[in-house]
């Protein structure tokens, strides 16, 4: 089945050359399947292959010698000589006839894809398009009405702040959220009316959002595509990892996905995923959104609560091509980049329930620098897991500093990982605490 998608794309291509970009140039290691990819373009972690010249295969850190907190960066702000330089570098790559496919949209992809028409083709959306789908008050809205259950968010305004601290004043703890979040950045818990006011942002909705929290939980994650005749073609669900603090210092920091975790679920909260998958998707199509999304949920009891859309590829993205690869049928790269060329699925693809019945075991944890300085890696001490059935991904460079909050690196094990989402099993953790002795202040 991977074959005939693949056949399809290449087909699209039309011998163009494919160019990825992504924050971390490892996520695109599915795309190696395709002959034509011949140049990586990324934040931080080189894609590894050693298919793609050196000059081609480029990583921002590499030219600035500093990883950077990925939920916090933005390439379009950077005012930097070493982002100047990425993207003069990138300007030459695209300078030949070639199809460009990233991670998620960005202004310095847009104005690349305009000024340089003649010869790049972008593969997606283009970022004020696709920032849209990023705007949450717009999207849960708009899905409540089509009757999926989600966070029951009231929208409050900066000057009525004194609405929200009454919905805490009952002892029950609220969520508060920016209209734009990525990684677990904007978004507080508060438990008190003092909570309220120290957390309140200011943004420049001059609102937030306001929702109960909702505990106990467990926090899932799944993926889908969505083609340009209305096809819909999901890919698997996972438990999210959330909060960890041997991972992140964020009460709701990203920390990775436990792939084997989700068969505990039961069949009516898988149903219930793909039922909401689908009709995401429907909604997306209508709105003349095509590609790759994720959903984040809850599920709270036997019910499934939508969290959020991501209208790009995810962390989980990686992993889950991974599954993808083992089983033999089309990932969501490969789904993603069809659709954008404006092919169609070369199969009707699975449901929830039939990946997650099907799919191997796998799990995949995110550490991130907690310390509050600056980490290096300490060249004597060294990066070899005990255990069988792990591998390491997205290590920095010896000598290149990770900033406060950067990604450490992802360990991937043939095994789960947790149960609720939220903690680690004991294994887990040592391997964690082993992994962070190789890293020391800068």
């Amino acid at each position: 089945m991977t074959k005939r998608a693949i056949d399809a794309i290449r087909g699209a291509l039309a011998e163009r050359r494919l160019v990825w970009f992504g924050i971390r140039g490892e996520d695109g290691e599915a795309l190696l399947q395709i002959p034509e990819l011949e140049a990586s373009y990324s934040i931080i972690a080189p894609l590894r292959s050693g298919r793609l010249r050196e000059e081609s295969n480029v990583a921002l850190e590499q030219i600035s010698r500093r990883r950077p907190d990925l939920d916090r960066y933005d390439i379009d702000l950077d005012p930097h000589p070493s982002a100047r330089e990425f993207s003069a570098r990138l300007m030459r790559e695209v300078s030949g006839r070639c199809v460009m496919m990233t991670y998620r949209p960005s202004r310095l992809i847009s104005e690349l894809a305009f000024s340089m028409s003649d010869t790049m083709t972008l593969a997606g959306l283009f970022k004020d398009r696709q920032q849209a789908f990023e705007y949450k008050p717009w999207v849960e809205t708009a899905l409540a009405a089509r009757g999926i259950l989600g966070l029951d968010w009231r929208y409050v305004a900066d000057q009525h702040l004194g609405r929200a601290q009454r919905m805490v004043a009952g002892g029950r703890p609220h969520i508060l959220r920016a209209s734009r979040t990525s990684g677990g950045v904007g978004i507080a818990l508060a438990e008190t009316e003092a909570d309220v006011e120290r957390l309140w942002r200011q943004d420049p909705d001059s609102f937030v959002a306001v929702a109960p929290f909702l505990d106990p939980t467990v926090p899932i994650n799944f993926s889908g595509v969505v083609f340009d005749d209305g096809s819909v073609r999901l890919h698997p669900a996972s438990v999210q990892l959330i909060g960890i603090p041997s991972c992140t210092q964020r009460r709701f920091g990203y920390c990775g996905n436990d792939f084997s975790a989700i068969k505990t679920l039961g069949d009516d909260v898988l149903a219930q995923v793909d039922a909401m998958g689908r009709a995401i998707g429907e909604w997306l199509h209508e709105e003349r959104y095509r590609g790759v999304f994720g959903v984040d949920a809850l599920v709270d009891g036997g019910a499934v609560r939508f969290v959020e859309i991501n209208a790009r590829f995810q962390g989980s993205s990686a992993p889950s091509a991974e599954i993808a690869h083992a089983l033999d049928v089309p990932d969501l790269f490969l789904d993603h980049l069809n659709a954008a060329l404006g092919g169609q699925p070369t199969d009707s693809g699975q449901t929830i329930a039939e990946w997650t019945a099907s799919q191997p075991d796998l799990a995949h944890v995110v550490l991130h620098n907690t310390t509050g300085a600056d980490l290096v890696r300490d060249p004597d001490v060294p990066l070899s897991p005990r255990s069988r059935g792990v591998r390491l991904a997205q290590l920095p460079e010896a000598g290149v500093p990770l900033a406060d909050g950067a990604a450490i690196c992802r360990v991937t094990l043939d095994r789960s990982v947790t149960e609720s989402g939220f903690a680690l099993d004991e294994p887990a953790e040592r391997l964690v605490a082993d992994l962070r002795r190789a890293f020391v202040s800068a």
